[in-house]
């Protein structure tokens, strides 16, 4: 019984596991899975503070604001975090690593990753 088993799901495991290979290592443009990237999410300096990208701050809840702090200095602030990104805070003991990737100079705009 084992050996007629194993010879009528032979040809089937193997054209299926061959149809899988072959469209994992086919590129798509189209494709259904997107690449997972970062949510970002945009902050202002605040005062005259010099932030620079590729900087990461320490973000903490205060208030209903997430401020970033360099040191004990706060430096940026995410005015309306989404309800996720502060569950996302609390559930980090209230402390949260943020990156600086992008800014515009001439709002002062920047766009921070949470991690």
């Amino acid at each position: 019984m084992g050996a007629d088993f194993k010879e009528k799901s032979k040809k089937s495991f193997e054209k299926c596991w061959d149809n899988a290979a072959l469209d994992a290592n086919t590129p798509d443009l189209f494709s259904r899975t997107p690449d997972h990237a970062p949510n970002r999410f945009e902050a202002e300096a605040l005062g005259n503070a010099q932030v620079e990208i590729g900087e990461s701050v320490a973000v903490r809840m205060e208030g209903d604001r997430l401020i970033g702090r360099r040191g004990i200095s706060p430096v940026l602030v995410i005015a309306s975090p989404s309800p996720t990104l502060i569950q996302s805070v609390e559930q980090g003991c209230n402390i949260a690593r943020a990156d600086i990737v992008a800014a515009d100079p001439i709002s002062g705009v920047f766009e921070v990753t949470i991690s």
